[in-house]
């Protein structure tokens, strides 16, 4: 039950969800650098303290990029010759070998439809097409029942066979994927441990709004998280929470949608209806130390709706805040692993 929707649009709703707060005062600290940039159709920033007065700026950019353009090559459905482009169209019951950090993002993806009953589908893509959400946005009309049930016989994780070992994948029916939901998380560990790699401790790396902050902030503090009310006329922080070593990633209904007949339809698509979800929660925010996971599981949690979100996240000890619409306005619903962590602070 999820819509993996396309990078391009789904980010920009992620980008005002979250975003970091600076902590004001205290004494001077060593100078903190910025840089950014554009990747998968939205932006990155990275802000750290450089390891040493010998350190290169310019190199760190050039790798740092580096990074993003092999992710996009393996992950992007905008680029034709792309890797999982590549599968996708590959022929239903032959082997397809893929890479590391492709079999990785999938294996997380796989585990993710199955812990949440599949409310996380990988191959989703033919039902995100027909409701106007691929790379052309365009969308005046709602498609008929028979096109909705022709998309959906394409759609169903279980016809992909994967074996992590050896990063080898079987389609037992042809089958599209779509790591929207998933690979800008990806990006962000991947971003995370390169700057690790070179010897940098404290930092915070964003694409799109999915982040992940390792160390203290200017201020010698532990990073401050604010997620953001989803209340267009009004916006307002929700709740704000210190962070070290930790991601983030949100994922909201309200931005990436298209109106007809005065009804608003989500990019975020049920698999076992074939239409957009309709239902209170508006925004989840997972805070785990993987980014890949904590992207996957809030589009998940979003789709599955309050009741459902909060018992899997329960179950599984995840800490998850749910903002949902209720007659009194926004509302908090926060995990009990969420809760302790802001209780704690």
């Amino acid at each position: 039950m999820i819509s993996v929707a396309n990078i391009q649009r789904f980010t920009l709703a992620l980008s005002l969800l979250v975003w970091a707060l600076f902590l004001s005062g205290c004494d001077p600290k060593p100078a903190f650098e910025k840089m950014g940039g554009r990747t998968m159709g939205t932006s990155w920033s990275l802000t750290y303290l450089p390891p040493n007065s010998d350190h290169n700026a310019s190199a760190l950019r050039a790798a740092l990029e580096a990074e993003l353009l092999d992710i996009n090559q393996s992950m992007s459905t905008y680029i034709a010759d792309s890797e999982i482009n590549l599968v996708s169209s590959a022929p239903a019951n032959e082997p397809i070998k893929v890479s590391s950090g492709f079999a990785y993002v999938l294996d997380q993806a796989l585990t993710l439809s199955r812990l949440s009953g599949g409310a996380y589908d990988v191959t989703v893509e033919p039902l995100i097409l027909l409701w106007g959400f691929g790379p052309e946005f365009k969308k005046d009309d709602l498609p008929s029942e028979a096109e909705v049930e022709a998309a959906r016989a394409q759609v169903g994780y279980e016809a992909l066979e994967f074996d992590l070992a050896s990063r080898t994948l079987v389609k037992t029916s042809p089958r599209a994927l779509d790591f929207s939901s998933i690979a800008k998380g990806f990006g962000v560990d991947r971003l995370a441990n390169l700057l690790r790699s070179r010897g940098i401790d404290n930092f915070m790396v964003e694409i799109g709004g999915e982040l992940k902050v390792q160390g203290l902030n200017p201020q010698g503090q532990p990073w401050r998280i604010a997620v953001r009310s989803p209340q267009s006329d009004a916006p307002e922080v929700a709740t704000t929470i210190a962070l070290t070593d930790m991601g983030v990633a949100t994922s909201g209904d309200y931005f990436n949608f298209f109106r007809v007949g005065g009804q608003n339809y989500s990019h975020l698509i049920d698999p076992t209806t074939g239409w957009p979800i309709r239902h209170e929660v508006v925004s989840v925010t997972v805070v785990d130390p993987s980014v890949t996971r904590a992207d996957g599981l809030a589009t998940s949690l979003l789709v599955l709706g309050k009741d459902e979100a909060l018992a899997l996240a329960e179950e599984n000890q995840w800490a998850v805040l749910l903002l949902a619409r209720t007659e009194a306005g926004i509302e908090s619903f926060p995990s009990s692993a969420f809760a302790r962590m802001y209780q704690s602070q």
